[in-house]
């Protein structure tokens, strides 16, 4: 009896391993005026995936201006948050992505014209931190600016985005620096902008941080008697930019009231947590929303509860909170 006691202990003990997975959403909570709104704890949010509820465990906000971070400290009593560990980059990084009509449309040429003289209101609250690369897609995609602070060569590429012409290639820039993943032969046989969107997202796949894609565009999809359809590689450009935590926000140019392709903007932009505006009628707003948004961001921690799905993950997040307005991705892929 003693000797299997002794026999029994010297054993190695099975030991139950349990994995849980956590899971990283970047959500803007905002109000209707794109106004960030703050304080928010991890009980104030609701979150959903594959249908069942998760648990927020951490809801660490970044505020991603200086301008915001002066105003989180006079409201804290000049006590300003913890920092969230890691600390973030410094600095928002920022794609000016402009979709020009090879086709020569007027309303979206007369669009992106007109947009282009209100540069000023798309770059005066860039701070000296941000950094902005620019590329544009007519006939295929075309890389204009790697990432920079200066709002001279910015601009400059803004405008030259209106034209359809073959620029030269941007010169290197320290790391971040899109020009290390990108390929001139390669850009050349893209040939729609959903490609665009899988190449941008695949080349910022590896820089850590959330960034924003601002679309700067006349529509996406395909318009048929069955009304608009997404093209059938853009749920491949979905993932991509949901991997590169990339938020997109779709600008409309169009000089119209209505047309069809503005869902196919729409979409993308509440598949990734952006929003869609239009500059038809209140450009200076949509800019000024931009700029509101943009200032901040909560981190969330979730608790992934058990599901069957495999692969794409569904994500709802809400706020418990009158008046808040969300944006958050849909979409998770396991890894």
């Amino acid at each position: 009896m003693l000797a299997a006691l002794l026999f029994a202990l010297q054993q190695p003990q099975l030991q139950e391993q349990i994995t849980v997975e956590r899971v990283i959403v970047d959500a803007r909570v905002t109000d209707y005026l794109g106004n960030p709104i703050t304080g928010l704890k991890p009980a104030d949010f609701r979150v959903k995936i594959d249908g069942k509820p998760a648990k927020v465990e951490a809801a660490d906000w970044i505020a991603d201006t200086e301008a915001q971070r002066e105003i989180d400290e006079d409201t804290s009593g000049g006590q300003a948050p913890s920092p969230v560990h890691p600390p973030p980059p410094p600095g928002r990084l920022l794609v000016f992505f402009y979709q020009t009509d090879f086709a020569r449309n007027t309303a979206r040429v007369t669009g992106q014209m007109k947009l282009l003289q209100m540069n000023e209101d798309w770059l005066d609250w860039l701070e000296p931190r941000d950094r902005v690369a620019v590329l544009s897609f007519d006939s295929h995609l075309k890389f204009r600016l790697d990432f920079t602070s200066n709002k001279h060569d910015i601009a400059y590429a803004m405008e030259q985005a209106l034209y359809i012409d073959d620029p030269p290639w941007p010169q290197r820039v320290p790391m971040p620096s899109m020009a290390s993943y990108l390929k001139p032969d390669v850009l050349l046989k893209i040939a729609s902008p959903e490609r665009a969107l899988i190449e941008i997202g695949n080349a910022l796949m590896n820089v850590p941080g959330p960034k924003s894609l601002i679309l700067f565009g006349w529509g996406l999809g395909r318009f048929s008697r069955e009304g608009v359809t997404m093209a059938p590689n853009y749920g491949i450009a979905r993932q991509a930019l949901e991997m590169a935590r990339i938020s997109v926000f779709s600008i409309d140019f169009t000089e119209a009231d209505f047309h069809s392709l503005a869902a196919g903007l729409g979409k993308v932009a509440d598949d990734t947590g952006g929003f869609y505006a239009s500059t038809h009628n209140f450009p200076h707003l949509a800019a000024k929303r931009l700029q509101h948004t943009l200032a901040g961001h909560y981190e969330l921690e979730v608790r992934k509860p058990a599901t069957k799905v495999r692969g794409t993950h569904v994500i709802e997040v809400e706020v418990a909170r009158r008046g808040a307005y969300v944006l958050a991705r849909l979409t998770y892929v396991d890894r």
